[in-house]
């Protein structure tokens, strides 16, 4: 795994030159972020020594790498088709890009995502920080004898930034976007959770719940790279209203929160 990762790596040196600051994994129905970036360069995910492409609707399957603006020197890499768990693929192969990305060279991740909500108070179309996680999915990237290199047993007390949680809420205060904290539960999909579960859910902690993310932090995290979290609420979790849930509903949401999503993160990426 780890000669394969190298040879990843390598390969998106070769095809973009010197890695980007911060990289970016898109969630559901956010890939139009992209069309903000200037003097892109893509490819498909496929192209990637090792990876795979995304099968899911809302996720365009590339890596898209352009500067943050026209008159910023900042470029940023953002992966716009991410991997999930539910269309097959192993913990391993679901965070291969990632890794690939972070042994390129970039530092930094925001992790952004669609979501559910367990409770009232965390609105469809709403962005919500992750303060935490809770990996329901009882599975993990670091499991296995090809474990990469790093630390065995990697902290997570501090597993999205702190620091960078707080710039990101003075940047939501400047912009007049209200913005959340929440503890995120990751499940493994693809249904849609039941009401007891969601109940569950909430009484555990969770604020909302979403079928990503997790594998991405842990493995990031035990590479060094520093992580921000952003969901994009898109529905309320079954039980909390009577309304029946699909993914068509979750595009529709994130699509009218993509011109505030794509304000949000790229005053982020240019500060």
């Amino acid at each position: 795994m780890i000669s394969q990762l190298k040879t990843a790596a390598r390969f998106l040196e070769s095809r973009f030159g010197e890695a980007p600051e911060v990289g970016v994994v898109l969630g559901s129905g956010l890939s139009a972020f992209t069309e903000t970036l200037h003097n892109t360069a893509s490819i498909s995910t496929q192209e990637i020594p090792g990876g795979v492409i995304s099968t899911v609707q809302g996720h365009s399957g590339k890596l898209v790498v352009g500067k943050v603006s026209k008159n910023s020197a900042k470029s940023v890499a953002v992966l716009a088709g991410r991997i999930h768990g539910y269309e097959g693929n192993s913990p391993h192969q679901v965070v291969h890009n990632l890794r690939a990305m972070r042994l390129w060279g970039i530092k930094k991740f925001i992790l952004t995502n669609a979501t559910g909500s367990t409770k009232k108070t965390f609105k469809p179309g709403s962005l919500v920080l992750i303060s935490d996680h809770i990996n329901f999915t009882c599975q993990s990237p670091l499991t296995g004898k090809e474990l990469f290199e790093g630390e065995r047993f990697p902290d997570m007390s501090d597993a999205y930034s702190k620091a960078w949680r707080k710039a990101a809420k003075a940047v939501a205060q400047r912009l007049k976007i209200k913005i959340q904290e929440g503890v995120y539960g990751g499940v493994l999909g693809p249904s849609f959770e039941t009401p007891a579960e969601i109940k569950m859910f909430a009484q555990w902690g969770a604020s909302i719940v979403g079928m990503s993310t997790v594998w991405e932090t842990i493995a990031l995290k035990q590479m060094g790279a520093e992580i921000l979290g952003i969901s994009c609420v898109t529905n309320f979790g079954t039980g909390v209203t009577n309304k029946p849930l699909s993914h068509r509903e979750v595009l529709e949401t994130t699509k009218k929160s993509q011109k505030t999503f794509n304000l949000f993160v790229s005053e982020l990426l240019q500060k």
